[in-house]
């Protein structure tokens, strides 16, 4: 690699804040010989945590945050009804005066989740939105 070349892959990958893989696109080559030359004649390549911080902008993690409400949630187990209907049929036990941790036992075996999650759901931990 020429000096010139070098000069700018520290300069795309420091100071610009491009990935490894932008630098490489830029420039023309694999990203494992940029990698390669950082970790060699550089400081070396950003710890994970940075390169995730730089990765990800405000505007990208509330679009995750948007995208992954109640029922768009893959790892969702219920549905907004049934949400709804646990909180429901949870004040109604709690009128007839069962106590609350027996109406969370009895609403998570019913609708087949643990009853921690029904106390989250009832305590509008999780799924504020409705």
């Amino acid at each position: 690699m020429n000096s010139e070349l070098l000069v700018e892959i520290k300069r795309l990958y420091y100071d610009e804040k491009k990935s490894t893989r932008q630098v490489a696109d830029i420039v023309g080559i694999q990203a494992k010989t940029v990698i390669k030359y950082l970790n060699k004649n550089a400081t070396g390549t950003r710890d994970i945590k940075l390169a995730c911080q730089l990765r990800t902008t405000d505007e990208y993690r509330e679009k995750i945050k948007i995208t992954q409400i109640g029922e768009k949630n893959n790892s969702a187990k219920l549905s907004e009804k049934e949400v709804l209907k646990i909180r429901q049929i949870y004040e109604d036990l709690l009128s007839e005066g069962h106590g609350k941790t027996q109406a969370q036992h009895y609403l998570a075996k019913k609708y087949g989740v643990k009853r921690p999650t029904v106390s989250d759901i009832v305590c509008r931990r999780t799924w504020k939105h409705i």
